[in-house]
């Protein structure tokens, strides 16, 4: 189940679990959390301070 699938239409073919929701609405905070945190880490390898 790709998260495009879920958030398309009206939310007809959302999970109806709260788990389900709960996991997705984790697994997407941890991802978007380490992205930021290796952009970051990046950026402040790139630029001097």
């Amino acid at each position: 189940m790709a998260i495009t699938d879920i958030v398309a239409g009206n939310g007809d073919r959302a999970p109806r679990r709260v788990g389900v929701r709960i996991a997705w609405f984790i697994a997407i905070w941890s991802v978007s959390t380490t992205v930021f945190f290796g952009v970051a880490s990046l950026l402040h390898l790139i630029v001097p301070h």
